[in-house]
């Protein structure tokens, strides 16, 4: 008789890779894919613009120099600015009015077509939002590592504004809560694009022009509506609503403390840099007027 010897099966192992797999929520793996993709697009464009290499042209008007540490790097002898930070900045505002456009079109289409989110104002949700959302963390994130890295250039309110919005949105994209507040603190970013075209209108001398001025004044009148008028009574809404919620015990207390936190830093941040605008719209605005008025004739002397 033959016998035939049959090992037993081993159970399966059981690898660290599924485990950490098997902890990411499923309903988490379409926010981080538009994520990761929309980081991936950021950075081509960024580094796109930023580390292209600098024109016959651009050089000989501005009469840049060879940086002697770097013979690379050019700078401006007149205000001493190298013009790689002018690239890195012209990159970095391109980057901003693009994602500027693209989550405000988001927030307006979805508050458009979706009316139950006005029923529901903290737990309705949509896979429109989110898509947004998740296009916004990406940007964010990018704009945490520059703040960093510039953070000579760019100081602590730029980076506590970059690390409020990408926890604010974590959130509400993979929290799957607050949707609409969510879609109205992306509105805000409207006011971006007429900063940045302040911006490109100084870099490039168009500042003693009829459209600088007609932008300025656009720039302080979206930034007061969208962010103050509009914004502070919006985040006192999500604010009364979400203390509701944690009065009936809907919400955690951390995520309380975090949203209050957040909703203060931001407004904070709103009401302050819009008393700049005002200030310097105020001062503009008299500046011009001094110029075009004509000189008094001086009266001639006796003799």
């Amino acid at each position: 008789m033959w016998f035939i010897w049959r090992k037993d099966p081993k159970p399966p192992v059981k690898h660290v890779e599924e485990d950490l797999l098997q902890a990411v929520p499923q309903q988490w793996a379409g926010p981080l894919a538009v994520m990761m993709a929309s980081f991936t697009v950021f950075c081509l464009i960024w580094f796109g613009i930023a580390k292209r290499p600098t024109s016959n042209r651009i050089r000989e008007k501005y009469n840049l120099k060879n940086a002697v540490g770097d013979p690379s790097n050019q700078y401006d002898p007149i205000s001493g600015q190298s013009h790689r930070f002018f690239k890195a900045e012209l990159a970095t505002r391109v980057l901003s009015t693009l994602h500027a456009v693209i989550v405000c079109y988001g927030a307006v289409h979805s508050l458009l077509s979706e009316p139950e989110l006005y029923a529901d104002m903290l737990w309705k949700t949509s896979p429109v939002c989110t898509f947004y959302f998740a296009v916004s963390m990406a940007y964010f994130i990018g704009d945490i590592i520059l703040c960093v890295v510039m953070f000579k250039e760019y100081g602590t309110l730029f980076l506590i504004h970059a690390l409020c919005g990408l926890f604010g949105l974590t959130v509400i994209c993979f929290g799957h809560k607050f949707h609409f507040f969510g879609c109205i603190g992306l509105l805000w970013e409207m006011s971006t694009v007429f900063l940045n075209n302040r911006w490109l209108m100084l870099e490039y001398g168009y500042k003693r022009t009829t459209l600088f001025v007609v932008n300025s004044l656009a720039l302080v009148l979206c930034f007061i509506v969208v962010r103050v008028v509009l914004g502070c009574p919006f985040s006192y809404m999500f604010w009364s609503q979400l203390s509701a919620a944690r009065a009936e015990g809907m919400v955690g207390r951390w995520t309380y403390l975090a949203v209050t936190f957040m909703l203060g830093g931001f407004n904070f941040l709103n009401i302050f840099w819009a008393y700049k605008l005002v200030i310097g719209g105020y001062r503009m605005v008299v500046s011009s007027n001094s110029r075009q008025r004509p000189e008094k004739e001086r009266p001639e002397k006796e003799s």
